[in-house]
């Protein structure tokens, strides 16, 4: 626009002054225009201005947002190291408490062993001479329940690893009721005794008797000639919880006796003496 007027200016000089007025009346609309331009321009760097403006606050905000998210991330570390140092501390102490624990029951279980706070009834845990091959029920006729109670687990001397069902017999007629049946898994890694705990207590009454079927290697050692000839062969078990026993399978004066290093224990409202009878 600037380059119109000067055009203009030189057109009036070289015209005369004949068209002087309407020159002029032209220079007058071109200043008009370039002052209306300039106002638009001068708002418009003043709309840029702002915005600038804004950015600049914007950015000091993020600056701010960022230094503020840093911290967090400070504080976050510190506790999450705290966290971790806390962790490990119950760690620690959960795992003192469970070992004191354990401590306290293997001592537990000493002690009631040592002075016969629990009835163990049964034969002596000892290493003996022969052993079985394989899925054998044994049925410890010779020592019934003694009076009723509860029966906490069964002790063994055991040779190796192996399974055992746990089963409790009562009395009906002539035959046998199995009431209980507990699958047990023996880990051995060395011959030697072991007491096992049940999950829960077995209720008996007097005269139950008890019943191990071992569904594989019979990892507890045996002498001949002596304690019961109740023992048999059992490919599977076919005495389930709720099922019958017949006398004949219990009652076999046709073989040799044999007294296994089993035996079970708990408390019962008789006291039982070292030989297996009522005091």
């Amino acid at each position: 626009m600037r380059r119109v007027l000067i055009f203009f200016t030189i057109m009036m000089v070289g015209m005369g002054c004949a068209t002087c007025p309407e020159v002029r009346q032209q220079l007058d609309q071109c200043q008009q225009s370039i002052s209306a331009q300039d106002m638009v321009i001068a708002d418009k760097d003043s709309i840029i201005r702002q915005k600038d403006q804004k950015i600049e606050k914007q950015k000091e905000a993020i600056a701010m947002l960022e230094a503020h998210v840093a911290d967090l991330r400070r504080r976050l570390n510190i506790s999450s190291t705290e966290q971790s140092s806390y962790n490990e501390r119950i760690r620690r102490i959960s795992s003192s408490v469970r070992e004191f624990i354990k401590q306290q029951i293997r001592d537990e279980r000493n002690f009631l062993t040592d002075i016969a706070l629990e009835d163990f009834v049964g034969n002596p845990l000892v290493n003996r001479r022969n052993t079985d091959d394989k899925n054998n029920m044994i049925i410890d006729v010779a020592h019934p329940v003694p009076s009723q109670g509860q029966i906490n687990g069964i002790g063994g001397y055991f040779t190796g690893s192996c399974k055992i069902h746990v089963k409790l017999l009562r009395p009906v007629g002539n035959d046998y009721i199995v009431t209980c049946n507990k699958p047990i898994a023996v880990q051995a890694a060395n011959p030697g005794k072991q007491l096992i705990d049940f999950d829960k207590p077995i209720i008996a009454n007097k005269g139950d008797i008890i019943a191990y079927y071992f569904p594989g290697p019979v990892k507890v050692p045996f002498d001949g000639a002596l304690g019961i000839n109740s023992y048999f062969k059992l490919d599977a078990d076919a005495y389930e919880n709720g099922n019958r026993v017949e006398a004949g399978d219990i009652w076999r004066s046709d073989q040799e006796k044999r007294k296994y290093s089993l035996n079970y224990y708990g408390i019962f409202y008789t006291r039982v003496n070292k030989t297996g009878g009522n005091d």
